[in-house]
């Protein structure tokens, strides 16, 4: 398996495993809006009506890039 690339500013992220002090749950997805060095970032999540839901900061190591590098193909 082939290691993920680093979240960029608004990648999309899906939550792998989710903090006890957040309102994230393992599932979620939301976007990248401030990358945190080391190893920090704060990713917005939304409701169902596209209001902000939360705001969480999770690491790195806790998340999973949902979005895909464009491949060239010809």
């Amino acid at each position: 398996m082939t290691k993920q690339r680093p979240p960029k500013l608004l990648d999309l992220i899906a939550v792998t495993s989710s903090p006890d002090d957040t309102e994230v749950a393992q599932g979620d997805v939301g976007t990248v809006v401030e990358l945190l060095p080391p190893d920090g970032l704060e990713v917005e999540f939304l409701n169902r009506d596209g209001r902000t839901r939360c705001v969480a900061t999770l690491n790195v190591d806790d998340v999973l890039v949902l979005n895909r590098e464009r491949t060239k193909i010809a």
